[in-house]
């Protein structure tokens, strides 16, 4: 038959003092128990005995724990100092995001995910603070509200510093949509669409490389200069001088190592018209010298030397037609070299002039050329 020992509910057991090596059952707990003659309700079992892992609160084992294909599964706390090694799947945590995994040590090795772009590192809403990362290779684009770096290209020259905060690249190539602010030291190839709104330091080359604009001596070198229309009331276009506070001036001016002769040129000026895409035609020029400046009608575009008027340094006027004078002023104040047409007028024409000594007019009236001479009209012939 069964041995029974003896037995009853835990309550049962505390309130008896059990003889040394006499056995107590619980009903209740269903824990075994040891009398030791003083002990109120026996002690647990020793080491290596029949042993109750939930009566004793600090178990513990005397070798390796062999779970022999089987689970530890319950609700509590793990704390163990040491190494974990585990194989297989890990899972922490059920994914609905209530769970947290603290981490206080270190990490070494790869976190490297079960799939490639599957798996997010923080979300939208929880960011991680701050990132020390030595190198980031990124497969796809950055978005991020400020970027705090230098900009390095594939070469390791740098093409954006950000302590300086200026860009050092060699060039940038394509489409530049957006505000510039700031100096730009360097050459710009390509077309400016906006407004520039600020200064412009520096001298400005043709395709060519030759200065157009000079900034270093203040000149500005042109071949051609083309002005469009600028007032929209002036249909004519043109070119204003304007300076401040000064009468202003346009300066036509030859430099020279030496002195010029007084047959020199030293500036032209040059009137013409160009119909379409054809060959522009001068009607008319200025041209000046050291000692005069004549007007020189040019028809068809040729220069009628014959024809002209001067006027030289010495104050002498000269108007040529055909060639009938000298080239070259005389003693009067005005020559005239062909016909001299004086304005014909009525008698009663003539009266109504505000006339001054040496005023000549033609009198159709009187079919005269008469001269006032200071109190009344003279008849030259």
């Amino acid at each position: 038959m069964a041995l029974q020992v003896r037995r009853g509910t835990n309550a049962e057991r505390l309130g008896i003092t059990p003889a040394a090596g006499e056995l107590i059952f619980t009903t209740d707990t269903k824990q075994l128990y040891v009398g030791d003659g003083t002990t109120a309700g026996g002690i647990t079992s020793i080491a290596g005995t029949i042993d109750s892992l939930l009566a004793d609160t600090t178990p513990q084992l005397g070798g390796t724990l062999d779970l022999n294909n089987h689970d530890i599964t319950g609700t509590g706390n793990i704390n163990i100092t040491g190494t974990i090694q585990a194989s297989g799947n890990i899972n922490l945590g059920d994914g609905v995001g209530s769970d947290v995994i603290n981490i206080g040590g270190v990490m070494s090795g790869d976190l490297v995910p079960n799939a490639d772009a599957t798996h997010d590192l923080g979300s939208t809403t929880a960011y991680w603070k701050e990132a020390f990362i030595s190198q980031l290779t990124v497969d796809s684009q950055i978005t991020a509200e400020r970027v705090q770096a230098d900009i390095i290209a594939d070469d390791s020259t740098i093409v954006f510093n950000s302590a300086t905060g200026q860009i050092a690249a060699a060039q940038i190539t394509g489409t530049f949509t957006g505000n510039v602010i700031g100096s730009v030291t360097g050459s710009v190839t390509g077309n400016v669409t906006g407004t520039l709104d600020g200064d412009v330091t520096g001298s400005v080359f043709g395709d060519d490389s030759t200065p157009l604009v000079d900034a270093n001596n203040n000149v500005l070198t042109a071949s051609k200069l083309t002005i469009p229309v600028i007032a929209p009331t002036d249909p004519a276009g043109g070119i204003t001088f304007e300076t401040p506070g000064e009468p202003s001036r346009l300066l036509l001016q030859r430099n020279s190592d030496s002195a010029i002769g007084d047959t020199t040129p030293v500036g032209r000026l040059i009137f013409g018209y160009q119909v379409g895409a054809g060959v522009p035609v001068t009607i008319t020029s200025v041209s000046v010298t050291n000692d005069q400046l004549a007007i020189i009608p040019q028809p068809g575009g040729t220069p009628n030397y014959n024809n002209y008027m001067k006027l030289y340094k010495t104050g002498t006027v000269q108007i040529s037609m055909a060639g009938e004078i000298s080239n070259a002023p005389g003693d009067a104040k005005l020559e005239v070299g062909g016909a001299v047409l004086y304005e014909p007028m009525t008698t009663t024409v003539r009266d109504a002039l505000t006339a001054e000594a040496g005023m000549v007019v033609f009198n159709t009236t009187d079919t005269k050329l008469q001269v006032y001479d200071g109190s009344a009209w003279v008849n030259l012939h």
